[in-house]
């Protein structure tokens, strides 16, 4: 009974790993990139989550294809799903606090003129599921227009700025020459869905299918994570005062202690105040911090995961620089690592504060000690000095009760010899009982301290 039931857990156990290791694979090949032409119009959605709306962001986007007659999505949820039209694919993909959505329009940019193609026509956002997008379930946080066109034209800073209507953009060579990429990463003006588009123009050289989506794949990532990096630094500017009020009270603390502690190497007789408002103090500085610390803790490893993807994005991109353009690369370096730097260093204060509130808490709670030591001192010297006294006291007692014996006993003896006649010895009444009196005394102070040292041995 035993082998069977072994065998049967042991079978269990066999088919698990093999449906992880399964798992693991598919988990390997669970993105794919889409193969895509070279005139794309890309419209890229981003949303933040909570535990419980993966289902039912699964759900909405089942409804939306049923209504643009795509076909349904499977019953069971999953992190990604490619749905392909005629003219639309609609590419959805689930992480850990975000969900993405990519509409991809083919052939929709009128590129008849190389050298002036039509991009960015507002006029097309007319088209869009603007309910669906609205009400689509998460916070919105990132909408990127994204226009790709087959192009070998020599575009100069100027063209571009008529595309992004500002000068404040990046442009490099990626993919090893076979496209430009310009990037505004900045709001347009269309304050579509309550933000606007951040813009951005692929000139697409000689880029093959694979490719073009894989570059494309990787420039959305870039402008998510690029957001996403920066989630946490409102966070950081709020909770920068607190920190800062609580160096206050830590540092306030710590000079009353070194006063106190000063003044007692100057004194013989030292005297330590009472500590308790400082310690209860303290405890609520303590307690900040790690409430603080709870609060942003999972949004500072969040803010420097995202952007080393960012650095990885960048590097994938294998950018060249072109004439007049600055870099992506140096425009994300000299914009966003100041954030991501904000955020370290927020970490690092964050956690230095920690160390000093404890060596604080430390620092009080020994000087309360060393009160309490010395009270003790006093307490026990007090309690020897009335030890002592009692035992002189005790002694004296001890001296009057050897007299106060002798006394009773002399009186017995006088009363016990009263019916004797002395008149035929040699001394009288009266002698033999002042000779007995040193006799008695001796032997009663001989008998007292007997007992005494017999008292110190059981001690």
């Amino acid at each position: 009974m035993f082998i069977k039931v072994f065998r049967l857990k042991t079978t269990n156990m066999e088919k698990l790993n093999q449906n992880s290791i399964l798992s693991f694979k598919d988990e390997l090949h669970a993105r794919p990139y889409i193969k895509l032409s070279n005139n794309l119009r890309t419209f890229h959605f981003a949303y933040l989550i909570k535990e419980n709306d993966e289902k039912k962001n699964w759900n909405y986007l089942d409804k939306f294809l049923k209504k643009i007659n795509f076909q349904r999505l499977p019953n069971e949820v999953s992190k990604y799903w490619v749905a392909e039209g005629k003219d639309l694919i609609v590419r959805y993909e689930c992480h850990t606090e975000f969900i993405s959505l990519t509409l991809i329009y083919s052939n929709k940019i009128d590129n008849k003129n190389k050298n002036k193609p039509k991009l960015f026509d507002e006029n097309f956002l007319r088209l869009l599921p603007l309910d669906f997008l609205k009400n689509f379930p998460g916070q919105h946080f990132l909408s990127s227009w994204i226009e790709m066109v087959p192009s070998n034209y020599n575009f100069r800073p100027i063209d571009i700025e008529q595309f992004f209507y500002h000068d404040n953009f990046a442009g490099s060579k990626v993919a090893e020459d076979g496209a430009n990429v310009f990037m505004s990463f900045k709001s347009d003006r269309t304050n579509f869905l309550g933000s606007g588009f951040r813009r951005v123009f692929i000139q697409n050289k000689n880029l093959r299918t694979r490719r073009t989506g894989r570059l494309l794949q990787r420039i959305v990532e870039l402008e998510t994570y690029q957001v996403l990096s920066l989630l946490g630094l409102p966070q950081v500017r709020q909770e920068t005062l607190n920190l800062s009020n609580l160096e206050k009270q830590i540092t306030h603390i710590t000079k009353s202690v070194s006063k106190t502690a000063k003044k007692n190497l100057d004194k013989k007789s030292i005297l330590y105040p009472d500590y308790q408002k400082d310690l209860n103090e303290l405890s609520y500085v303590v307690a900040k911090i790690e409430e603080i610390d709870s609060a942003t803790n999972y949004r500072l490893s969040a803010t420097a995961a995202y952007y080393k993807l960012v650095e990885q994005r960048i590097q994938d991109l294998r950018e060249n620089r072109m004439e007049s353009f600055q870099t992506n690369n140096e425009f994300l370096s000299r914009r966003l690592q100041p954030a991501v730097r904000t955020s370290e260093a927020f970490s690092r204060r964050l956690e230095s504060l920690a160390t000093r509130a404890q060596r604080a808490d430390n620092l009080v709670r020994t000087q309360i000690e060393m009160g309490v030591q010395i009270q003790n001192k006093n307490l026990l010297a007090s309690m020897e000095l009335r030890a002592r006294a009692q035992l002189r006291l005790q002694q004296t007692v001890e001296s009057l009760s050897i007299v106060a014996i002798t006394y009773y006993i002399v009186g017995l003896l006088s009363t016990m010899v009263k019916p004797i006649n002395f008149n035929n010895l040699i001394i009288s009444r009266t002698m033999f009982l002042a000779l007995s009196v040193p006799i008695i005394l001796i032997l009663i102070w001989f008998i007292a301290k007997m007992v005494r040292k017999k008292i110190n041995k059981i001690k």
